[in-house]
């Protein structure tokens, strides 16, 4: 039982409870600092990249470099084993690794097909493309060889992973029209242009993959990539860019991940769009270069721990969620509930790493 001081409606700075005296500050900054957002090893991500059709060389060899870095650093930086990425490309004969065959839409539906059957649900299934894009509406495409695949071909595709979470990232040029066609719940829609009529080449996408395969994008510290990390670098830099050679901005990425049909430049990652994908990593359960959550894969207690905190932590965005349909007092006693679980589930799990802090 917590007991609460309140006087004159106004808050209490403390709160008085079992565990002693303890500032409601101070729990929140634990909490923050603590938060390593790392998951079990149940779920495994599966990674398809499709790069379509060059047109020139500068642009062939581009996107072919593109997909094999982000491939990868999947494997190499990520964890993600060799059989769960997939990259269909323009070359009908590439040796490559990771390389499964050419960007056909006849082999990219049946590779999406067969990753419907054998994932499981809690999986991560993580669709990439690279390259050029047109149409527009429901009729945006990817040109690959052969006839193309269009947002209506991808949201068809996609429709069979209900059970699992789910990243759609188009990184072509034209890309924006297909987000309202592919925004679902449970769901992450990252374009690298906000409508079919930015057109020019996307420097947002080697951004993005940058943000995988090197150093840069970690923000808050803790060793791993989120999604919504990634989209962030990639937007930054891309504005650099434009503003270093100062010219025009001609690639406006847009993200959603609420099923919200409508995209946004700025998500926040708090109250609404980036909830989803701040927690989306691409090295699902394995922790990347962090190493606690790795550890965790071979110890079922600490695996057990992690997943509870990330647990708690979908409980304290949910509740956020709802902060405007509460009374202060109800929000601020739910939420100082879940931070002081929080704290526990954090202090446990540095105890067990053997970790101070």
């Amino acid at each position: 039982m917590t007991a609460s001081f309140r006087s004159n409606g106004v808050r209490p700075y403390f709160k008085f409870s079992k565990w002693g005296l303890t500032p409601i500050r101070v729990l929140v900054r634990v909490a923050v600092v603590s938060c390593l957002a790392a998951r079990a090893v149940s779920a495994q991500t599966h990674l398809v990249i499709v790069s379509g059709l060059g047109g020139e060389k500068r642009y062939v060899e581009s996107f072919a470099t593109m997909a094999q870095t982000l491939a990868d650093a999947a494997n190499k930086r990520l964890g993600i084993p060799d059989a769960e990425i997939l990259w269909f490309g323009e070359d009908s004969i590439s040796k490559k690794p990771f390389f499964k065959g050419q960007s056909t839409k006849a082999n990219v539906e049946k590779a999406m097909r067969d990753l419907a059957a054998r994932s499981k649900p809690g999986d991560q299934v993580v669709l990439v493309l690279i390259g050029h894009g047109s149409g527009d509406g429901e009729n945006t495409k990817i040109s690959i060889p052969g006839p193309d695949l269009s947002a209506t071909d991808f949201a068809r595709l996609l429709g069979a992973f209900s059970a699992q979470k789910v990243a759609f990232v188009n990184l072509t040029s034209a890309s924006g029209d297909m987000l309202p066609i592919l925004s679902a719940p449970n769901r992450v829609v990252i374009t690298a242009t906000k409508s079919a009529f930015e057109r020019n080449e996307s420097h947002f996408a080697q951004f993005f993959v940058d943000a995988f395969a090197k150093d840069v994008a970690d923000a808050d510290k803790d060793g791993r990539i989120s999604l919504l990390e990634a989209f962030r670098y990639a937007v930054a830099e891309t504005k650099r860019i434009y503003e270093t050679d100062t010219k025009l901005q001609t690639e406006h990425a847009q993200f959603d991940d609420m099923g919200a049909k409508t995209g946004v430049a700025e998500p926040d990652g708090k109250t609404s769009q980036g909830l989803l994908a701040r927690r989306f990593f691409l090295d699902a359960g394995m922790g990347g270069s962090s190493g606690g959550a790795r550890l965790a894969s071979n110890d079922p207690q600490l695996a057990a721990l992690y997943k509870d905190k990330y647990a708690i932590e979908e409980q304290i965005d949910a509740l956020r969620i709802k902060k405007t349909s509460m009374s202060e007092d109800a929000y601020d006693d739910a939420l100082e509930a879940l931070l002081v679980q929080l704290a526990r589930k954090a202090k446990a799990i540095r105890e067990l790493e053997g970790r101070k802090s």
